[in-house]
């Protein structure tokens, strides 16, 4: 009798494993539908984000990121980026070579950048490990609470970095994430989404970027912090002048 009901709770610990995960994943398609991400398939577009030009260009089986500076003094420099590995260098139109770290440095800044803009989309990278946590009321709203962490074998430098993403019940969009990440002395941010305009067909949305009083604070009590009015404004994250390019 003890072997069967081992043999019970192995099967349904398994079932519920699975039925979690399933879960999940419905609801990140259902917020790569509402967001429109399937725009990101075959699509080249640019955007502004503080002094920089970013652009998107995305080609059968390339995706190319840039980031571009026009210079007081009439110089432009542009970094490119093919496939999140090889970065490139250009002033003026010609290439120029830079040492490992550093081009580890900018290649790491322009994917943080790109990755943002590109949510829910990424969720369904083969790094990502999901689960649905419940629900959850912010601001009167019923959301469903998303845990994202990372494979080390795919997840890149920062694959110990920790997300939570609440997708709102009714419209299926994001209005809140947050993440716990490790480089840079590390610490913990919330978003909070506004400005939400939708252009061919794709979401683009800024947001309110908060950090706790503590450091690290659980990622699952930022939302109560911000009601609360106990998380500190950092900064805002604006995608400005948004353009598509035939």
């Amino acid at each position: 009798m003890i072997r069967i009901f081992l043999l019970l709770l192995v099967l349904s610990t398994i079932h519920c494993s699975t039925a979690t995960k399933e879960k999940a994943e419905d609801w990140i398609a259902k917020a790569n539908l509402a967001h429109g991400t399937k725009e990101l398939d075959n699509s080249s577009f640019r955007f502004r984000f503080r002094k920089h030009i970013y652009g998107y260009q995305k080609n059968k089986n390339e995706l190319l990121y840039s980031r571009t500076l026009y210079q007081d003094q009439g110089d432009t420099i542009t970094d490119t980026l093919k496939n999140h590995r090889e970065l490139q260098r250009w002033i003026n139109n010609t290439p120029i070579q830079l040492k490992d770290s550093i081009s580890h440095l900018f290649s790491e800044s322009i994917n943080s950048v790109l990755y943002f803009v590109q949510i829910p989309k990424v969720l369904n990278d083969p790094a990502v490990k999901s689960t649905l946590l419940g629900e959850t009321v912010i601001d009167k709203e019923v959301y469903v609470s998303l845990k994202v962490t990372f494979s080390q074998e795919q997840g890149g430098a920062d694959y110990q970095d920790e997300y939570r993403y609440w997708i709102n019940k009714k419209t299926h969009l994001i209005d809140y994430l947050a993440y716990r990440f490790y480089t840079d002395q590390g610490g913990t941010r919330f978003r909070k989404a506004y400005n939400r305009r939708k252009i061919n067909g794709l979401v683009f949305q800024d947001y309110y970027n908060f950090k706790p009083q503590e450091k690290f604070s659980p990622l699952d009590r930022l939302p109560q912090l911000l009601e609360n009015k106990k998380l500190i404004q950092v900064s805002t994250i604006e995608t400005k002048d948004v353009a598509f390019l035939e």
